[in-house]
Formats: C-alpha cells, sequence, structure tokens
C-alpha cells in the first residue's frame, strides 16, 4: 500500500512541478526571467551521494557533519589584482545536540524501560552505555563544543595566511553576532584567533535581536519574523518518503520487548530520530567525553535513509523546492543586501576591511541557496532525486560564505571571488576569469533579485 501511494504523491508532485502556476506561487517563474535576462546558465551537477555517504558515514549526520578542513588549492588571480577587504558570514562552529530535551527524553524512555523490564539484551546493553555516556552532554543542549572552538580559530588562521593583503598594517573590522551564546562563542573563538596574528588588529562588535534582520531572518527571535507555513503537497510528499524510508517500529524492536510502551510513553519515531542526532553529534565532541561512538546502533543504511527524508525536509524549506513556498530563502536577500551596501560603503570608505557575520545555519544555508552557489539553488521536481543535487551534509558545523574582493592599480574593476566552506564557489554569472566575477556584475544581477522579492 505505501509503494502504491509513493507513485501517486510522486506522480502529482512532478505535474505540480510543470506547472506555471506552481512556478508563479514560489516565485520561481519571476527568477526564471531574471535569470534569462542576465543569460544565466544551469550549472547543477548530479553528485553520487550514496557512494559519497558510504565512504564517510558522519556525512549522514547533515548539520552535525564537521567541517572537512581539506586544504583546497586557491587560483591565482588575474595579473595585478591583490585581495584588500573581506566579508564573512559564517554559521557556529560544532555544538552539542541542539537541546537538552534530546537527551533527557532518551534517558527518561531508557530509564523507564530498565525499571519496567520492557527491555530485551540489546536494549539492556545499550541503557548501560547511555547512562556511562550521559554525564559528559548532560545540561550542555546547544553549547558550544571545544571541537568548535577550534574549527574557528584553524578557519581564522586560514584566511589570515590565505589573504595576508588584507591584514598588512592596520586591520579593522566591524563584527556582529546572534545573542545565542554558542554563536558569541564562535565569534570570540574567531577574533581571537586573528588578535594573536594579527597585532594591529581592531575590531568594534555588537550583537542582539535588532540584527536578526541580517544575520538570521528566519529565526524565531527576529522581531519581524513570519513563519512560513508547510504546503499541502510538501506535507503529503514527506509523510510518503517517510513511510517508505523509515521504519521506527523496527528499529525500536532490537532494543524494546514492547514497542507499545515506547510509543505510549514517548514515541517511536521520537526515539529513533532522538538516538540519531545524539550519535551523529558524538562527531562534534571531545574524544575524552565520548569514547562510545555508538557506531553499532544503526545500519549504514538506516542512517542514509534517515539523512534522505530529513534532507527532502530541508530542501522544502531551504531550497527553491518547486512545490514549496520559497519565502524561508527568499528572506535571506535581506541578508545579502546588507553584505553588499556593507561591502560599498566600506570599500569607499577604505577604514574597514573585515565585515564579519556570526550565525546559525538556518542562515547560511538558504543564503547559499539565494545566491545559487554550487547545486543549492536547483529545482528539482522529483522528490527522490533531491539527494543527489542538494545535500545537507555540505552545510557542516562551522559552514561559512565569504567574499573576498580584489583590486589592481592598473584597473578600476574591482572583481569578487567567493568561497564556501573554503572552495571557490560556482556562481551563475559570467566569470572574469575562473573563479573571478566583475563585482558590478554581481552586485547588478543580485540586487535585480532582491528587488524582485522586496
Amino acid at each position: 500500500m505505501h509503494k502504491s501511494i509513493i507513485n501517486h504523491i510522486s506522480a502529482a508532485v512532478a505535474t505540480l512541478a510543470l506547472t506555471s502556476t506552481a512556478l508563479a506561487q514560489t516565485g520561481l517563474e519571476k527568477r526564471a526571467a531574471i535569470e534569462a535576462e542576465f543569460g544565466v546558465k544551469d550549472a547543477v551537477v548530479r553528485y553520487d551521494t550514496r557512494a559519497d555517504m558510504m565512504k564517510e558515514l558522519y556525512r549522514t549526520g547533515a548539520e552535525y557533519y564537521m567541517y572537512p578542513f581539506d586544504n583546497p588549492e586557491m587560483t591565482p588571480a588575474p595579473k595585478g589584482y591583490k585581495p584588500f577587504y573581506i566579508s564573512y558570514l559564517g554559521r557556529h562552529g560544532a555544538r552539542f545536540a541542539i537541546s537538552d530535551d534530546i537527551y533527557e527524553k532518551v534517558r527518561e524512555i531508557l530509564v523507564n524501560a530498565h525499571e519496567a523490564g520492557k527491555l530485551n539484551g540489546k536494549g539492556e546493553d545499550l541503557y548501560r552505555r547511555y547512562e556511562a555516556f550521559y554525564p559528559h552532554v548532560a545540561f550542555r543542549g546547544g553549547d558550544l563544543t571545544i571541537k568548535g572552538q577550534e574549527q574557528l580559530h584553524k578557519i581564522a588562521n586560514i584566511m589570515y595566511h590565505d589573504f595576508p593583503e588584507v591584514f598588512k598594517g592596520k586591520t579593522e573590522a566591524t563584527v556582529l553576532s546572534t545573542p545565542v551564546p554558542r554563536v558569541l562563542l564562535t565569534m570570540h573563538s574567531f577574533i581571537d584567533e586573528i588578535r594573536v596574528l594579527d597585532r594591529d588588529f581592531s575590531y568594534s562588535v555588537d550583537a542582539g535581536r535588532k540584527f536578526l534582520p541580517v544575520l538570521e531572518p528566519n529565526g524565531s527571535k527576529n522581531p519581524f519574523y513570519e513563519k512560513v507555513p508547510r504546503t499541502k503537497a510538501v506535507a503529503e510528499t514527506a509523510a510518503a518518503m517517510q513511510a517508505k524510508l523509515a521504519d521506527p517500529e523496527g528499529f525500536c524492536s532490537r532494543f524494546f520487548n514492547d514497542i507499545d510502551f515506547v510509543e505510549s510513553s514517548y514515541g517511536m519515531w521520537k526515539f529513533e530520530s532522538g538516538m540519531r542526532s545524539i550519535i551523529m553529534d558524538i562527531q562534534c565532541i571531545g574524544d575524552d567525553a565520548a569514547t562510545d561512538k555508538f557506531d553499532d546502533i544503526f545500519t549504514p543504511e538506516e542512517l542514509f535513509n534517515l539523512w534522505e527524508l530529513r534532507n527532502f525536509n530541508g530542501y522544502t524549506i531551504w531550497g527553491f523546492s518547486p512545490i514549496a513556498d520559497n519565502r524561508s530563502v527568499t528572506n535571506n536577500a535581506a541578508v545579502l543586501k546588507d553584505i553588499m551596501v556593507n561591502a560599498d560603503r566600506n570599500i569607499a570608505s577604505g577604514k574597514v576591511r573585515l565585515d564579519l557575520r556570526f550565525t546559525h545555519d538556518t542562515a547560511v544555508l538558504p543564503t547559499a541557496s539565494f545566491m545559487r552557489i554550487n547545486n543549492f539553488g536547483a529545482v528539482i521536481s522529483d522528490p527522490h532525486e533531491v539527494k543527489n543535487y542538494w545535500r545537507s551534509d555540505q552545510i557542516p558545523m562551522a559552514s561559512n560564505i565569504q567574499f573576498i574582493f580584489y583590486r589592481s592599480r592598473k584597473s578600476s574593476e574591482i572583481l569578487i571571488k567567493v568561497l564556501y566552506n573554503g572552495h571557490e564557489a560556482s556562481l551563475p554569472l559570467a566569470e572574469v576569469a575562473p573563479s573571478y566575477y566583475s563585482w558590478n556584475a554581481f552586485r547588478d544581477f543580485y540586487y535585480k533579485l532582491i528587488e524582485d522579492v522586496k
């Protein structure tokens, strides 16, 4: 029965995605017209996602995946051009699972099941192991980990050594952060590294709800926040995918001798989801605090299926899904606009060389989608193909977008290169040179897109 439902919904989704009415509702039709005006071409690539993730299962942790630090090579700038200004938009570093509630609820069901005799042999083993693990994570939900602090020190160090011209002489920075403790500590770690490296470094810093419209427009604390509703098509498609990809009853049966106990006291799906979050987050915790990796709890196939389901749901929120209301993406036009406005002002004044923003994945990811960085702007009609184009493992802990500006004494044209997680990013614009774009062309194109969603 599930298969017939899935086929029916998938067909309906494909039909919906091809109608001009659906495109108009999501704003994709207008976006396509603007892109055609600027000669933008679709440059998305299809990944072999399953193969990638089976080689590195921690990738299935998506938002818990650790920043790769894979030392990519940089394309040399055109002759005579040197970097002089950097604008940075970055997610906080590695953290514990998002809330205390995740750790506490999983512990509560295991303890209660143990006391009630509802655990089988594997369940009792899981209970004992979790009890040993729990003190390392108790009351740490959402906190930045030591690994998270180390990530930002390293990212700042790489920036300093990759673009030394920006830091010659006195270097002044403007810094903004969301008021969440893990983000504030992220900001501190980044700045602390620059201060050690550059003795002439100075900065002004601010944080608070006032800045959320240009730091995290989709954050619930934003004074102008409006919840974007989930469309019926998204809800139905997600339900069909969950029926196909997830088996919480089978998962819970491996540990409990009474799954009705789990369902009535917590919920089988919640227990499976909670265990996944806890185990995937272990990569973010120092090795001394998490010697047990719990790597025998899920099969690789289960982890991949759970990732695919979550990835699809993420795409319908943070990507340009043809069956969704895309305002969670277009809201981040405000972030990009503020980056560009500040860049023009700082370049004109010549005073500020670094503009640093520290925020969350819920700001970095939709900004990447709005800009169509790499594959993030892809419009994918088949829900089962989303995994091969739009991938949430590419928004790891400490993910960031860096806008590197170049100029030459022999030309008035300013060039820009965009780095995504340290790699030269692909943009939907014509290149002046490989990986380098005209700042004027960049501004013209993105201001046009921003004006369309204003």
